[in-house]
């Protein structure tokens, strides 16, 4: 059995390696090499001085172990949603998360949509001003044959924008997802189109979700971008 102080210093080894030597092992072959080993050894000699080379070896594993399950279960999820007012649910409007996404965004903002309506304006002053901060912009679209895409591309100067057009020959195939990832850690998932009575006014449902899943959404865009299915438009 693990005494209490025992428990404690395992505590304070995890908090230690957690941060620059966690992340770094891919794999137990990593392991073998003690590259992992040699850059521990101080933490692990001022806490537990007495354990041989293949303890902090196993006990360095089972830490990576630990550090992965406890990421993997890092997930918040909350309901969000439009057109349903005065109601005691504890939801979030569509148009409020949006805007608070878009607001706290420090790194990348990945939009995905059928194609960019007029009240998308609403939000060019804020992508702009991402822009300015340095925030890398994609959006991804079904339909640029309209005017209030034309007029987006010509009026809103952020030189880290692009934009990506669906680009499937078969025409049973559309892209009808409606995403907003931001920093690759948080993601809106909705029905709702980014229209004013997608946002506003139609009764939309959504969700809010939070972690290392999220990752996933902008990989599914990178992979098809790879497959030649979307093209630049800008």
């Amino acid at each position: 059995m693990f005494s209490e102080k025992s428990l404690f210093k395992l505590n304070v080894l995890y908090q230690k390696l957690e941060g620059d030597i966690l992340p770094n092992i891919n794999s137990s072959k990593d392991l073998d090499l003690y590259s992992h080993l040699i850059q521990a050894e101080r933490i692990f000699q001022e806490l537990f001085p007495n354990l041989s080379v293949d303890e902090v070896r196993n006990l360095l594993l089972l830490l990576k172990i630990i550090s992965n399950r406890s990421k993997e279960g890092l997930h918040r999820v909350e309901i969000v949603s439009s057109g349903i007012p005065n109601t005691n649910i504890p939801i979030r409007e569509t148009v409020g998360v949006i805007r608070q996404l878009l607001f706290e965004a420090s790194q990348y903002i990945g939009m995905t949509g059928y194609a960019i309506s007029p009240y998308f304006h609403q939000l060019s002053d804020l992508l702009e001003h991402k822009g300015r901060q340095g925030v890398t912009l994609e959006i991804f679209i079904e339909n640029n044959h309209n005017e209030n895409l034309k007029y987006f591309l010509e009026h809103l100067n952020i030189e880290n924008l692009k934009v990506y057009k669906y680009n499937n020959t078969s025409r049973h195939s559309a892209l009808h997802a409606k995403t907003i990832v931001v920093d690759y850690r948080v993601a809106l998932i909705t029905s709702a189109n980014l229209s004013y009575n997608g946002m506003i006014n139609n009764i939309e449902i959504g969700a809010l979700i939070e972690g290392k899943q999220v990752e996933n959404i902008v990989k599914i865009f990178e992979e098809l971008k790879t497959r030649g299915l979307f093209e630049s438009i800008n």
